[in-house]
């Protein structure tokens, strides 16, 4: 069998299980002509089917995802033999142990205790992702901007997303807002704030609120929970300076050398 076809059987089938509990499966462009890779990740974990051509060996392993991407502490989970000698009965018995190994209890268990390390580790933990996700409720057009981000980018640019896409919409929202809206809008602020993690944190601060002038700035401050008020005053001395910027990760430019143990 063509070991080509016979690793997009196994790495399909592996997706195929990961799909509905919300894996995507990453564009990786492999360093290593010896090495074939698919990823596949989720906002905790990340698995990847990795075949290594001069070893004919057919590896999944998994690892934490962290903002930047896999954290790269691979775990090998199960090893075959696969070579072109090799029959459709055992691609079969590969997909079917590569399944297990992501859909058991074990690999359930693993997903939970990943979470909660990060909840115990992280001040919050809605990230800049989920923070773009709140705005929807406000601006609708969002939903569309943020899928194509997701599908253009990795990981997702909080930042560059919050400047470019939700800051000019919040400004212009501000300038007409009732009573009622700007509600609705700092309550978002308000509970995102104390829910997110150090990103979420300066985003809501440095990023959105910094783009409203200071008449702006001032309707909006009264209705800011006390602890968003004290940040928000602390970050207002950086509006209009440079920040660092980010640097974007081109999904199509992903390299599997970051799968490498």
């Amino acid at each position: 069998m063509e070991i080509k076809n016979a690793f997009e059987y196994i790495a399909g089938k592996v997706e195929a299980q990961l799909a509905p509990a919300g894996y995507t499966r990453q564009k990786v462009a492999a360093d290593d002509k010896q090495e074939i890779v698919a990823l596949f990740t989720s906002e905790n974990v990340a698995y990847s089917v990795v075949y290594y051509k001069e070893k004919t060996h057919m590896v999944l392993r998994t690892c934490t995802m962290t903002e930047e991407g896999p954290d790269n502490e691979w775990k090998t989970l199960a090893t075959w033999m696969l070579d072109e000698e090799s029959t459709q009965k055992d691609v079969e018995s590969i997909s079917n142990d590569f399944i297990e190994g992501v859909s058991g209890a074990v690999a359930v268990k693993r997903a939970k205790q990943i979470k909660q390390k990060k909840k115990k580790d992280d001040d919050g933990n809605a990230d800049p992702k989920f923070l773009a996700k709140r705005f929807v409720a406000v601006f609708p057009e969002l939903k569309e901007e943020i899928k194509y981000e997701e599908d253009g980018y990795f990981p997702f640019r909080g930042a560059t997303f919050a400047k470019e896409k939700i800051a000019p919409k919040i400004v212009d929202y501000v300038k007409s807002a009732t009573k009622p809206q700007l509600e609705k809008l700092v309550g978002i602020f308000n509970l995102q704030y104390n829910n997110g993690d150090v990103d979420t944190r300066a985003i809501i601060t440095i990023v959105l609120l910094n783009a409203l002038d200071d008449e702006q700035f001032n309707t909006v401050f009264e209705y800011l929970s006390d602890d968003l008020k004290k940040a928000a005053k602390a970050a207002r001395k950086y509006k209009g300076k440079k920040v660092k910027p980010e640097k974007p990760k081109k999904k199509n430019v992903s390299k599997a050398s970051t799968l490498n143990d």
